[in-house]
């Protein structure tokens, strides 16, 4: 591994805004027990600080105007630390109650969710999508598209989407950013593929959606797209309640997330990170508010009214680590059962068969890693995931680990090296 190279005096001025919260005996904000003694864990402090080197060195290289970082084992939080600005041109610190757009790690929370109602017996996996959302009927799948005119022949669908195809991201439905032909489609039709701040509805988002072809067929791929966001919707169907108040009902209160929203109340819009871009140059610079007619701020801005269930969440790195430690625990958290240890197990089992990510599998809400994808010191049987503006997690069962990374950056063209330099180190200094 080659971690860029620093010297003493870049390192000292990198560190000057560093929020350092680990190392305390009691227990931190997050609800986890923060170690009082790495030794006794087999930690050597010496290996975690070449994390603070990487994240410095981040920094002085403008990869990042910030981050936020921690890692626990056993439950015990090991590494739990800020580095840089949440707002680089006010001087804004990061600190633990600094809050990220999620965005796709919004996903695993809304499965699980889902995952309750299935408990409950008001939701199958098998279920079709259309029992709770008619206008999935029938759906039909892209043959031909004219780009010039976004004319477009479909084929009917060769079944009718699941309750679970779309956990698995096996319904066909895509994303607009990842297949022009949707990304016209969608436009036309004023179908978000992210959180928005539009006065709109998820509902109606998604019934409008299922009038739309898929981009392949079910069951043919692993396409990832709006299945989640349409999964929201059926929530909202199932249980009579808006996709926010039975998400904070069922996942984030029992947890005691009370830093994770849809839409940041007023008292908190002030601690919401500022997104960045990274550009070739080498410099950082500030993202507009409103981005090719994206409004990057919808967490405090706009109407507050579309709940995504697959970008919609903003959260903080200590909020997050109660639902990672909830799943690595099988379902339990500081004495609260939130699913079954049998849930949990489906949840983290794969649910593809014989279909791939890279070369990898997925679950229900999270990738699986095999053998053959391991890298950065990773074990097989890792569950993770990420958000496109820049943010990262992992659960390591074998090492009953956890580990987030937050930044606000995008594009980000570091976002690989930062993300796999981070995890070797995590994993190294777990291992020696």
């Amino acid at each position: 591994m080659n971690i860029v190279n620093f010297n003493k005096k870049a390192l000292a001025w990198a560190l000057l805004p560093l929020i350092m919260l680990a190392g305390c005996s009691q227990k931190t904000s997050n609800g986890l027990t923060a170690a009082s003694n790495l030794k006794k864990l087999g930690i050597e402090e010496k290996n975690l600080d070449r994390i603070d080197s990487l994240l410095a060195t981040a920094l002085i290289n403008n990869w990042m105007a910030g981050a936020t970082a921690l890692v626990a084992v056993n439950g015990k939080v090991i590494y739990d630390k800020g580095f840089g600005f949440r707002d680089r041109e006010y001087k804004a610190l990061m600190r633990p109650t600094t809050e990220f757009r999620i965005a796709s790690m919004t996903k695993p929370i809304v499965t699980a969710a889902a995952m309750t109602l299935v408990e409950d017996g008001k939701l199958n996996l098998s279920d079709k999508v259309s029992k709770y959302i008619p206008e999935f009927a029938n759906a039909q799948v892209l043959a031909s598209f004219n780009e010039k005119d976004t004319s477009y022949t479909t084929v009917p669908a060769n079944k009718e989407i699941t309750i679970e195809d779309l956990m698995t991201h096996t319904s066909g439905i895509g994303y607009g950013f990842a297949d022009k032909r949707l990304k016209l489609i969608y436009q036309k039709n004023k179908i978000p593929d992210l959180a928005s701040a539009d006065s709109i509805f998820v509902l109606d988002k998604m019934k409008a959606l299922g009038k739309l072809p898929l981009g392949v067929q079910p069951d043919s791929k692993f396409y990832y797209g709006l299945g989640i966001d349409v999964l929201g919707a059926v929530i909202e169907v199932a249980s009579g309640k808006k996709l926010d108040e039975y998400v904070t009902d069922r996942i984030l209160k029992p947890l005691g997330m009370a830093d994770t929203h849809f839409f940041l109340p007023a008292e908190k819009r002030f601690r919401l990170a500022v997104l960045y871009k990274e550009l070739p140059s080498g410099r950082l610079e500030r993202v507009a508010p409103i981005t090719d007619g994206y409004n990057v701020n919808f967490p405090i801005a706009g109407a507050r009214t579309y709940f995504s269930g697959g970008s919609g969440l903003s959260s903080t790195v200590e909020d997050y680590a109660k639902f990672l430690q909830m799943i690595l625990n099988k379902g339990s958290f500081n004495g609260k059962q939130i699913l079954k240890p049998e849930t949990v197990a489906q949840m983290t089992s794969n649910q593809i068969g014989e279909l791939n990510v890279g070369q990898n599998k997925f679950g229900l809400g999270f990738e699986i890693t095999t053998a053959a994808g391991a890298k950065n010191g990773a074990k097989a049987g890792k569950l993770s995931w990420g958000g496109i503006f820049n943010t990262t997690f992992w659960i390591d069962p074998e090492r009953k680990s956890i580990a987030i990374l937050m930044t606000q950056v995008y594009p980000a063209i570091h976002k690989a090296q930062l993300f796999e330099q981070f995890e070797q180190l995590v994993n190294d200094a777990l291992d020696r």
